[in-house]
Order: C-alpha cells, then structure tokens, then sequence
C-alpha cells in the first residue's frame, strides 16, 4: 500500500507539473490501479494518455515521462526501503539479489528471489538461536 500511494503521490506531483487536466483523479486512477501487478501501471495510465491526447499530443510524451520517472524511482529507490525494512534487509542486498535472480532466472527470478531470501535467513536465523539455546541449556 505504501508503494501504491507513494507512486500516486508521485504521478499526482508530475501531472501537477506538467499542468494536466483532473491531475488528482489521474493520480487516483493510478494509485489504485498499482496494486494489478505488472499491468496495474499501464491501466491506471491509460485514463492520463487520452486526458492528454485530447490537450496535445507533446502532454502525451509529457505523462508517459512523469509516470517512466515514478516507476523508476519507485523501483529502485522506494521498493528496496520499504522491503529491507519490513524484512530487516538492507536495501543494497535487497538489490543485489533481484539484479543476480534477474540474470540466472528471469522475470521469475526477480519475483521469487527476495520471498526465497528472506525465507532463508529466517529459517538459519532461526536455527542459530535454537543451537545457542540448546547449548546454554545443556552445560552445567
């Protein structure tokens, strides 16, 4: 939800910018919409691009640049926040492993990598402090 909004806060400040007719319901179309994965961008643009085509078609270019720029600093500045910090990742792992799982596996890869991780570490995380337990419990 924090994703859906900042992105639509974002589009709502671009179409502000660019002088866009009904920017916030434009902006709304957009922050509801985010939540459709992969396609969810496109559909809430789409009510944006005809507004524009009716004004001009430079606004066209214009609000396909306002929503190319929040997506981009949505997917690389926003997403690996607020992920590191709900699963207590570091943004630059978060990254790191989306650019590695991108590259050996695709699509695919980028989705599952950052659930796999975190998976992961909770289980050895885990395990760790099971054995420590274990240990302190087991000596006199």
């Amino acid at each position: 939800m924090a994703v859906a909004l900042a992105v639509g806060i974002m589009a709502f400040i671009g179409y502000l910018i660019i002088n866009l007719p009904f920017a916030l319901v434009m902006a709304l179309a957009v922050t509801v919409t985010y939540f459709i994965p992969y396609i969810g961008l496109m559909l809430g643009a789409t009510p944006a691009v005809i507004v524009a085509l009716f004004d001009s078609p430079t606004k066209v270019l214009l609000v396909m640049l306002v929503l190319l720029i929040s997506q981009q600093v949505e997917a690389n500045v926003l997403s690996p926040l607020i992920l590191g910090k709900s699963l207590d990742i570091h943004p630059a792992t978060i990254i790191i492993i989306l650019l590695a799982a991108g590259n050996l596996a695709g699509v695919l890869g980028m989705v599952l990598a950052v659930p796999t991780y975190a998976v992961g570490k909770t289980i050895v995380l885990t395990t760790i402090k099971f054995l420590r337990a274990r240990k302190k419990t087991t000596m006199p």
